[in-house]
């Protein structure tokens, strides 16, 4: 371990090996098959998360039927994910090709831990507003939106400084350090007895707030619309009901498999901390990559939970139609006559009082 962690400090200079800001987290590497897997599933996230996310964006700023408030915070979580896939997954990938950090060195060890700590922080609690916002809607229709716009930008406000704090503080405190076994820069529990604690307590908020919280929200939200959906049987047609029904639950399962796949992961590898520097360090190192990898599976799996919102889907099929046809337009094909005399939506609206709707898939 020793002669291991000198390798690598004298790849960046002599000084350097005793910087804890840098080197206080070297552990021990992870197998070379596992650092080569997830630069590959890292590069496959790069692309399809830049691309979802990217596409949200345009669809949520686009049409005038998505500007209102729960699409804002839907917005910040978005965010969160694009500036990752765009900053914090190129260095992951640097680091796992050249094994060292040397081609960035301390300082940027540091910012890059700051932003990566902000980011999940910023994306967990943003999650928590979006679903405590959704809860309120659905138990309390009638009370809650004559306040929600106060309550949202006041919460809102709360967010943007607690995420500024929980990644300013591990600087005041020297806490940031070179993960070698995840490839990255984040809050170490090996640099002292102070890190380690404020580990525990990061941790602690972040995931309570932002994966627990909110799935105990969706459950309650999802038995509330099993409950009215049954209620209303007698006045809709049952194949409507059950469409609604299946598709809550395409969406609770995949915010369970977010949960239980992506956050669970990442939970129960604070507490094999301890192993870091034992005899068990490679066995700690596989799973700790392994896990990192399975968190940063939220690039995708967020875009496709809001994309099960009806009104986004509305409206993202449409823009796709609208692609579809100017590609068309560019590069014609043969005539194609239509047998259907429906009108088109709008430009800027995705509502259900259109005449197309029917017409559409849900």
């Amino acid at each position: 371990m020793a002669e291991w962690n000198g390798s690598v400090c004298g790849a960046i200079n002599a000084t350097s090996c005793w910087n804890k800001t840098l080197t206080c987290a070297l552990d021990s590497p992870s197998p070379r098959i596992l650092s080569i897997l997830q630069v590959l599933v890292l590069s496959l996230y790069f692309v399809f998360g830049l691309g979802l996310n990217c596409f949200l964006v345009f669809v949520v700023l686009w049409y005038k039927e998505l500007r209102r408030r729960e699409f804002a915070l839907v917005l910040q979580v978005i965010a969160a994910d694009l500036i990752s896939v765009i900053f914090v997954f190129p260095a992951i990938v640097i680091t796992r090709l050249t094994g060292l950090w040397s081609l960035l060195g301390s300082t940027w060890c540091s910012l890059l831990g700051f932003v990566q700590v902000f980011l999940a922080s910023f994306r967990y609690t943003s999650m928590f507003l979006l679903a405590f916002d959704r809860l309120n809607m659905v138990f309390f229709p009638f009370v809650y939106p004559s306040h929600s716009n106060k309550i949202v930008i006041s919460l809102t406000a709360v967010v943007w400084v607690l995420s500024l704090l929980l990644a300013i503080i591990p600087l005041g405190i020297r806490c940031y350090g070179f993960q070698v076994s995840i490839g990255i820069c984040s809050v170490s529990t090996t640099c002292s007895s102070e890190c380690r604690f404020y580990r525990y307590v990061l941790d602690s908020v972040v995931y309570t707030s932002g994966a627990l919280l909110p799935f105990i929200f969706y459950s309650l939200m999802f038995l509330k619309s099993r409950q009215m959906n049954n209620r209303i049987r007698v006045i809709v047609s049952d194949s409507l009901v059950d469409e609604s029904n299946k598709r809550a639950r395409r969406t609770y399962l995949l915010l369970f498999v977010s949960l239980i796949g992506c956050t669970v992961p990442q939970i129960t590898l604070l507490f094999l901390a301890p192993l870091k520097n034992s005899r068990y360090g490679e066995i700690y190192s596989t799973y700790s990559g392994m896990s990192v990898t399975l968190l940063y599976t939220v690039v995708l799996l967020d875009p496709l939970v809001i994309l099960k919102h009806q009104d986004v889907r509305r409206c993202a099929l449409k823009l796709l139609r609208t692609l579809k046809m100017g590609f068309k337009g560019v590069f014609p094909a043969a005539d194609v006559h239509p047998t259907s005399s429906v009108a088109p939506l709008e430009s800027d609206q995705c509502s259900y009082t259109t005449r197309v709707v029917t017409s559409l898939p849900h």
